[in-house]
């Protein structure tokens, strides 16, 4: 499998009223064990999934490809997102995420190198705090959700269970484990 960073991202095949329509009727899957703070995904027509924070499900959720969240899938669940445990001091939890100051974050996403499963995978940052931010495969657009450490435990937890899968062959092709995973460099 080739991974590159950034870039050639397939367009999704969706108009923006339909896209809004789709996520407003969506059916959010999630694999929380502590309660109601999670990532949820929903898998869409057009082989399109998104991922939300349910914590703040008014933020844009993040948009791709099935093929994306396949690679996204596989890199979780052959173990290659490795979280350094020095992060872990002083965890945020899935509410008190929301009182982080947009200085701190800010600071911190120009520090860590992006890593993505595939060329059309969401992408990973870990920083201090127990923190995760996920963020479009459109590196350019600026999207990106923050979660708790709890929150992207039971997602990955979720994820390696098959709770997101569409089951049909785009994504069980993607979800083949990626051979690494691409870091983009610090900007």
């Amino acid at each position: 499998m080739t991974l590159h960073v950034g870039g050639n991202v397939r367009q999704i095949d969706a108009e923006p009223e339909w896209l809004a329509r789709q996520l407003a009727q969506a059916e959010w899957r999630s694999a929380s064990t502590g309660g109601s703070n999670c990532a949820e995904v929903a898998l869409l027509p057009r082989a399109i999934t998104a991922v939300r924070d349910s914590v703040n499900p008014d933020q844009p959720p993040l948009i791709m490809s099935d093929t994306g969240f396949g690679q996204f899938a596989g890199a979780v669940s052959a173990n290659l997102f490795k979280r350094p445990l020095h992060l872990d001091d002083d965890p945020v939890t899935a509410i008190g995420k929301n009182s982080l100051r947009t200085e701190w974050v800010t600071a911190q996403l120009a520090l860590p190198a992006w890593q993505f499963g595939g060329p059309e995978s969401i992408g990973a940052a870990f920083l201090p705090r127990g923190v995760t931010v996920l963020c479009s495969p459109r590196t350019g657009d600026g999207r990106f959700l923050i979660f708790a450490q709890s929150e992207i435990t039971d997602f990955f937890a979720g994820i390696k269970a098959g709770l997101f899968d569409r089951g049909n062959e785009a994504v069980g092709a993607a979800r083949r484990p990626a051979d690494h995973l691409v870091p983009i460099g610090r900007t």
